[in-house]
């Protein structure tokens, strides 16, 4: 059947289109700016207060300006409109302006403090942004910003036996996310103390590593009877934000510098568990892995941060490093296991209503270009134009004063609650953000920059 191309919600995806639905979303989450000088945020959560909500620190990545900033700087290369590169130099700067010192590493937090002084919560987010605007603008204040974090981060780190860490966190989420930070922060500027800083931060998630009764290795994630969707004992994640497969990639990224097989043998081990309890299809061409491995073991995450799309960097960056076939084959088992369950389109326990870069059709449209780069089929960037269309199916738009937001049901334990963040991990500028990242790939240019942790950075 045709596309009601008259009709202008039914139009095709197109590169314009995409760019137009990410202009309309830069309209919208300007209605919550609030400038000092030369600072800008945005409300997280319009109309209420977001300060102390866990991930949502209006100076972080994930929620913040940082991540508010990380949009404008795709959607200014994606039209080349100044007041975007503007708009993303006045976010980092209200980062700066914000920013305490080793302070800022510190938490009295009784619930995953390693979280709260992490890369998606700390300064670090920031200062990544920072470093991307030191590429474009080459002002000595973004470079100025990202190395006093970067120092600092080291200096509020315990170092103890030649193993570095804050809080003992390591995941994603955590302050393992620190370790990319560094690695990223060493290829920046060439400082060799942050990549030794890296290793000895990824020395740290070795030790932490147990034997799964399965096979490989895992690692206890967190008490998660304080966690909210699950309220019992059984902290052993398979998935990328705060399991194994996030482990395992920050250990593998780090090997790729330092050669130090340890680091690649207990990736591979990472990888090894959770083929062991991913379950597959009955013709082997499709795979899932449950959420938790303790219990609730027919719940699957299908995004970024428990889902294939995190999962599988862990098995890309694998990929990179050994060209073994086999870790290429999980990634698009991976892939259409995502597919098989008919998302992004339809939703499931775990991919409930998040219209978000997290958990939600965002991630996963960046996810359909990465593997159509990887392998040139057209099935995975038909995913992609179907998951951005989902995505703009998803999304609110005011006809009046042409604004394009996205609501979320961000909570799995919250489902009556429906929101409009304007954030970047978890938020309408994430979703924008996506639909810029195809908008540039069917140009035939790099849909960057590109997060932080996303393996596949290196393809384009």
């Amino acid at each position: 059947m045709s596309k009601l191309g008259f009709i202008r919600r039914f139009e095709p995806v197109t590169s314009e289109r995409l760019i137009e639905k990410s202009i309309e979303t830069a309209e919208w989450i300007e209605q919550y700016a609030h400038e000092e000088g030369d600072t800008k945020y945005w409300d997280v959560l319009p109309g209420q207060e977001q300060e102390g909500a866990f991930l949502l620190k209006p100076t972080g990545i994930y929620g913040g300006a940082p991540g508010v900033a990380f949009f404008f700087l795709r959607l200014y290369r994606a039209t080349g409109e100044k007041k975007y590169l503007e708009n993303a130099k006045a976010g980092v700067n209200y980062a700066i302006s914000r920013y305490r010192g080793t302070e800022d590493f510190l938490s009295d937090s009784d619930f995953l403090p390693g979280a709260e002084i992490g890369f998606l919560n700390g300064p670090a987010g920031g200062a990544f942004v920072a470093s991307r605007l030191y590429e474009i603008t080459k002002e000595e204040k973004f470079k100025d910003y990202a190395i006093r974090v970067t120092e600092d981060l080291i200096t509020a780190a315990h170092d103890e036996d030649g193993k570095l860490f804050w809080y003992g966190q390591y995941g994603i989420i955590g302050e393992g996310s620190l370790i990319l930070y560094l690695v990223d922060a060493y290829d920046t500027y060439g400082d060799r103390r942050y990549l030794d800083a890296a290793h000895k931060g990824a020395k740290y998630i070795v030790s932490q590593r147990e034997e799964a009764p399965v096979g490989g290795y895992r690692w206890y994630a967190m008490d998660t009877e304080k966690f909210p969707t699950i309220g019992k004992a059984g902290g052993y994640f398979p998935g990328f934000e705060y399991g194994a497969a996030g482990s395992g990639y920050i250990l593998s990224v780090v090997y790729e510098y330092t050669k130090d097989e340890e680091l690649l043998e207990t990736a591979k081990g990472a990888a090894t568990y959770i083929q062991n309890v991913a379950v597959y299809s009955e013709d082997q061409e499709s795979a899932l892995v449950p959420y938790n491995d303790t219990y609730l073991k027919g719940l699957f995450y299908l995004g970024v941060c428990q889902g294939p799309v995190g999962t599988s960097r862990l098995f890309y960056k694998l990929y990179e490093i050994t060209i073994d076939e086999s870790y290429k084959k999980f990634i698009l088992q991976l892939t259409r296991g995502i597919l098989a369950t008919g998302a992004p389109a339809k939703h499931s326990e775990g991919y409930w209503r998040t219209n978000c870069y997290c958990c939600g059709a965002a991630g996963m449209l960046e996810h359909f270009i990465n593997i159509h780069k990887l392998t040139g089929q057209d099935e995975f960037l038909q995913a992609a134009k179907d998951a951005a269309e989902t995505l703009i199916g998803e999304s609110t738009y005011d006809f009046l004063k042409k604004y394009t937001n996205w609501y979320t049901q961000w909570n799995r334990h919250e489902p009556w609650k429906s929101e409009a963040y304007t954030g970047l991990y978890h938020g309408s500028a994430g979703c924008a953000a996506s639909l810029l990242s195809l908008a540039q790939y069917l140009k035939g240019e790099d849909p960057g920059p590109s997060y932080l942790e996303d393996a596949y950075k290196n393809l384009f």
